[in-house]
Parts: structure tokens; sequence; C-alpha cells
């Protein structure tokens, strides 16, 4: 029979708070997530049983959120391929959605890698680092920037994991995943699905370089129909190196990105 008895459970979805627009006219404050986005909604009345119900949705003059649309990319989510980046230029024919990949993509053993040693150190080479600061493209000679992250500091990683990632460092001097090291999570070990802190990695780099060069990670991972889950928290909570991880996507069809509960289950003689 299967059971969860004596697994250490690890949330690693942010608890987000609505700034909800109540029908009484007033408004319920909220918190962000990890980012820095809101999630705010429209509190409404159904005239046939006067019932109250919330829209996803910020009502034209929100202070906090002024788009007025939300999306699935607020709070904890996992986003796939197909119907998100498929139309760039330069992506394979073949990219799933998230709605066509099998369930075990979700769930299953993860390898944790929490890179505590990969500490900042300063660059001599400024073609050796990905990303600027500001107005600059790209880092200079002396500024302290995060290590890349090699296939020898991933040695928990077995072939078909789901790999969880997050250090104890902030902003460019975080540990930064490199495309060659992307290739060897892709084509060796064969990830299924990635899950990356809301801070301590560096990887959404080249956002903005020219197609087909931009966003190479997102570009690489997603045309190989691996899932991308982010922003999560409390990784570096796990004591193990090895966990149970439980993040399914909604069962929506057509939808880039899903919100998820994503949750770590340590076995029993890791949490001693």
């Amino acid at each position: 029979m299967f059971s969860l008895e004596g697994y250490r459970e690890i949330d690693l979805s942010p608890r987000v708070k609505a700034r909800i627009h109540r029908a009484d006219g007033s408004i319920e404050e909220g918190n962000r997530d990890p980012y820095g986005k809101p999630w705010v909604m429209k509190e409404g009345v159904f005239p046939g049983d006067n019932s109250l119900f919330t829209l996803y949705w910020a009502p034209p003059g929100d202070e906090v959120w002024h788009q007025e649309r939300m999306t699935s990319h607020h709070g904890s989510h996992v986003q796939g391929g197909k119907g998100h980046i498929s139309h760039w230029a330069g992506m394979p024919a073949d990219m799933h959605g998230l709605w066509e990949m099998p369930l075990e993509t979700f769930i299953g053993e993860a390898a944790v890698c929490n890179l505590t040693d990969l500490a900042p150190r300063e660059i001599t080479d400024p073609n050796e680092y990905p990303r600027g600061e500001g107005w600059n493209m790209k880092s200079k000679s002396g500024d302290l920037r995060g290590q890349e992250i090699l296939p020898d500091h991933l040695d928990s990683i077995q072939k078909g994991d789901i790999v969880l990632m997050t250090s104890p460092f902030n902003g460019l001097e975080s540990p930064w995943l490199s495309q060659r090291t992307a290739e060897w999570l892709i084509n060796d070990r064969q990830i299924k699905m990635l899950g990356l802190g809301a801070l301590g990695i560096e990887w959404q780099y080249d956002l903005k370089v020219p197609s087909p060069h931009n966003s190479p990670l997102r570009r690489m991972f997603l045309g190989a129909n691996i899932p991308i889950a982010h922003p999560l928290v409390n990784i570096e909570r796990i004591r193990s190196q090895r966990v149970i991880y439980f993040g399914l996507p909604l069962n929506f069809k057509k939808f880039e990105a899903s919100f998820i509960r994503a949750v770590a289950f340590e076995a029993p003689e890791a949490s001693l």
C-alpha cells in the first residue's frame, strides 16, 4: 500500500495572498510572489443565489497591477514550450505542451542541488560571464560574479531525475547555469523536469539578444520538452540529496504555463 507516513514534507510553493476588490467597494490587501508579482482579484455576486465569486483580474486603475490582465506565470508555476516559445525562430517542430506530457514528468524522484559551495568570485575575463548590470549588457573585469555551474557540481543527479536547484547567493553573485551544462543535463542525464529556486540560480540571461540566440536556456530545456518550474522556495530546507517531488499542472489544454503546488517529500531516514 502506498503511504507517505513518516515522510517529511517541504512546501516548495510560496504562500501568495490575493489583493481583492470586494463587492462592497473595499480592498483587502495582499502580498507578492518572489518575483514581485501581485495576485489581484475582483469579487462579484452571482444573482442566482447571492453567492460570491472572485475573478482573477485586476480592475482598471488598480494601483498595484495596472495591466488588468493576470497570467498563469504568477506565483509558482510550471511552463512548457508549445504555445509559449514554439513560435520563436529556430525552435523544434516537435515541442510538447504541458497537456501532452505524461503525469510522471511532474512526479517522481528528484535530485536536490543546493550549491552552497559556489561562492561568487572576481572575474578576470568579461566573456566568462553572460550578464552585466544596469545598462551594461556584459560584466567587466573585476566584477564579483557567480561561478559557472558545472557537471562536477551536480553529482547527485541520476538519469531521468527531476532536478531541484538553488543556492544561498543572490542576483549576479548567484551560480549561473551555462549552455554546456544545460546540454549535459539534457543529453547525458536526460532529466525530465527542472525546478529552480526563486533566488540563487542565474538562468534567465540574454533575454533581449536578437533571435535565435535569445533566452538560450529556456530554448534548450523547453525545446527538449523538459518543463521548468519556478519560482520555488524552501529548497534549502531539504536535508537529503534525493526526495520525491510532486507538482502537477492543471489539466487544461493549450495552457502554456500552469499554477502548481510543488511539494518535496523527504524519506524518514533523511529527517533524523
